[in-house]
């Protein structure tokens, strides 16, 4: 019977978490429809698909384009409290008296921002967000991390003084699409994650092929590459 219960678990637990994920991405999608911004100029670009300089691909949500900015949107829908900052590795689910850790999606999205840029030619800067679709992040005090019932809102305040044209908009729309890699499939999608993460634990940088090597900073240990600041990957603190 446990035997049992593991494999169920091993089955049906990535099939529950991506049918979550893709149920929380048209939450967001829904906020970003164009219906919704009436005659707000802006494009959209849903489940980009990336593949970097050593054939490694990158899905990136959603791509939000307009008048105020580039916006590189890493969608979260799971229930319960959610607690972390910035800083932290992993941040903390609180579900039923009990506590789940996960991956701090604000470095998750990081690598999502630094290849949508590049794809770019890093002329653009693209910021990131991380959406709950649960509107579960109240606890989260960190400006670009939202509810979803407060994305439109977020979106509509935010102003660093760029302010792009039509035609603008238009071209880097285009260009992303152009790039968004349709044809790949979820296995090859799945072997480049497990491919990343072998690399990881061999010490080496998943973006440039450098060696990642121990540094203090601000907030303690952490690896980054030797390639800095031709490369700033960094791993999880220690």
């Amino acid at each position: 019977m446990r035997i049992l219960r593991k494999i169920l678990r091993i089955i049906v637990k990535p099939i529950a978490n991506k049918n979550r994920g893709i149920i929380g991405e048209a939450k967001v999608n829904s906020k970003l429809n164009p219906l919704l911004f009436e005659n707000l100029e802006h494009r959209q670009i849903n489940n980009m698909i990336l593949m970097d300089d050593n054939g490694k691909s990158h899905q990136i949500d959603h791509v939000e384009i307009r008048s105020n900015g580039i916006f590189c949107i890493e969608t979260k829908n799971i229930k319960g409290w959610i607690f972390g900052n910035e800083h932290q590795d992993r941040w903390t689910q609180c579900l039923y008296n009990r506590r789940y850790q996960f991956i701090n999606p604000l470095r998750q999205n990081m690598s999502h921002v630094y290849y949508v840029a590049k794809t770019l030619d890093n002329k653009y800067k693209v910021n990131s967000i991380i959406v709950f679709a649960q509107n579960n992040a109240d606890k989260i005090d960190i400006p670009n991390v939202v509810n979803l019932r407060d994305l439109r809102d977020y979106l509509n305040r935010y102003n660093d003084d760029i302010h792009y044209s039509t035609e603008e908009i238009d071209y880097i729309y285009t260009r992303l699409q152009e790039a968004n890699n349709r044809k790949i499939t979820n296995r090859d999608h799945v072997n480049s994650i497990m491919k990343t993460q072998r690399e990881l634990r061999k010490g080496i940088c998943p973006r440039c092929g450098g060696k990642l090597i121990q540094k203090t900073g601000k907030y303690g240990l952490f690896y980054g590459c030797e390639n800095y600041p031709n490369c700033t990957f960094v791993l999880n603190r220690k």
